[in-house]
């Protein structure tokens, strides 16, 4: 691997969202959209950087990250919300609609910006 690159994968969650993509945040700038079960890929500069999911009005929290020139940053994203709780999370835990962490194991994020 040589390039440099930001991969989100998506859940493939039982109804939540099924049928509308997420929008992916680089460093608070709209890079890319992705569907239900898929994956997107996004070059980037090395260096720190600050990735977050969006739906409407709602969000993950923002997550920051380091990535080294050839390296990649891999994430997981999906719904938090089920049945019972989809009300309460598109009011007031809107911020917490979607999570998002590190997809390798034993991999962190820096701090959550």
């Amino acid at each position: 691997m040589n390039e440099t690159e930001l991969i989100i994968q998506r859940s493939a969650a039982l109804w939540q969202d099924r049928a509308r993509k997420y929008q992916v945040l680089l460093d608070g700038k709209f890079v890319a959209d992705i569907g239900h079960g898929q994956e997107v890929r996004i070059a980037l500069q090395p260096g720190r950087h600050s990735v977050q999911m969006k739906i409407d009005w709602c969000t993950s929290p923002a997550l920051q990250f380091d990535c080294a020139a050839g390296q990649a940053a891999a994430f997981m994203c999906g719904p938090n919300a089920k049945p019972f709780t989809a009300l309460l999370y598109i009011t007031l835990w809107k911020g917490q609609y979607l999570w998002l962490r590190p997809a390798q194991p034993g991999a962190r994020s820096i701090a959550a910006a």
